[in-house]
């Protein structure tokens, strides 16, 4: 499915959720025509919507903003199969996305680096954008926080928060499989039962799923102290590059920790080990993005 990123008619079931609105603030700033319906809104939310001209119909489902001139709808993670705009889509034989899907679509002529694992993706995300930012390199990225999607026609890189969770009630693929990045970082592998995934084994393959969805020729960051995740990688057969990273050697002085690199000790704002080896992943990242090792520390001094 390839739909044009220009002129677009894109309506969201599920607006509420903030990676739907995230997404639809995003292209209703570059002049799309976007719609959107939700039972419930949180009231930040809403007053951002508010201000977007994103919530015109108040809270609910209102089918008659389904209809046949629309180029795509975007379903939520909590829309149920009985949803009325849902039922109206389907019958109308509308294009009908998850949050990932379309994402994907709107991406797929970037280079797209996803950030995933069980834990750390969200801080190793702001490690990354903190140094390009620093380093004035300007990209589009995709997060899980208000305000978290940005969108451009120009720019290379798009950074994506990957989620583990399902995509849809249509669609029970993780959301993370739906990338296809071409640089790719995997903090580690650990299992909670948060009703996705019945066992640790079914959820360690749908992250051997993920390593395998990176496009060939493309590459893998992985913390290479997680003994799951390490075997995991190893024993990928996509033919792909393998960058594993490890926590860096530091030391500590008075409460303050200093970081050892080639160029002697260098002052942190970070002080625990867990954060240390993000940072190392994010180091990977940030040179397969063009920021050398200087640059990326002297960034990194100023990251809190």
């Amino acid at each position: 499915m390839n739909l044009k990123i220009e002129l677009m008619r894109v309506h969201f079931i599920g607006l509420g959720e903030v990676n739907l609105f995230n997404l639809a603030a995003a292209l209703h700033k570059k002049g799309e025509t976007v719609t959107g319906s939700d039972e419930i809104f949180d009231e930040s939310l809403k007053t951002m919507m508010e201000q977007q001209g994103l919530l015109s119909d108040g809270e609910g489902w209102f089918s008659n903003k389904i209809h046949a001139q629309l180029d795509a709808v975007v379903v939520g993670l909590k829309v149920k199969k009985d949803n009325p705009e849902l039922i109206k889509a389907q019958e109308l034989g509308l294009t009908i996305f998850s949050y990932p899907e379309f994402l994907y679509e709107q991406t797929q002529y970037k280079t797209r680096v996803v950030i995933a694992g069980s834990q750390g993706k969200s801080i190793i995300a702001s490690m990354i954008l903190h140094v390009l930012e620093y380093n004035d390199v300007d990209v589009d990225y995709a997060l899980s926080t208000p305000n978290g999607v940005y969108l451009t026609e120009q720019n290379d890189f798009i950074v994506i928060e990957g989620q583990d969770n399902l995509s849809s009630v249509i669609d029970s693929t993780p959301q993370f499989q739906l990338y296809h990045p071409n640089i790719a970082l995997l903090s580690d592998v650990e299992f909670t039962d948060n009703g996705n995934y019945s066992n640790i084994e079914s959820y360690i393959e749908q992250y051997g799923l993920f390593v395998d969805s990176i496009v060939k020729g493309g590459s893998i960051t992985y913390n290479d102290e997680d003994t799951e995740l390490k075997k995991l990688v190893e024993s990928s057969e996509n033919p792909i590059r393998k960058f594993p990273y490890i926590t860096p050697e530091y030391q500590e002085d008075n409460g303050e920790v200093f970081l050892d690199t080639p160029d002697g000790e260098m002052p942190l704002e970070i002080s625990e080990a867990t954060d240390l080896r993000n940072m190392a992943g994010a180091k990977w990242i940030c040179q397969q993005m063009g920021v050398d090792e200087v640059e990326f520390y002297e960034a990194m001094a100023t990251f809190k």
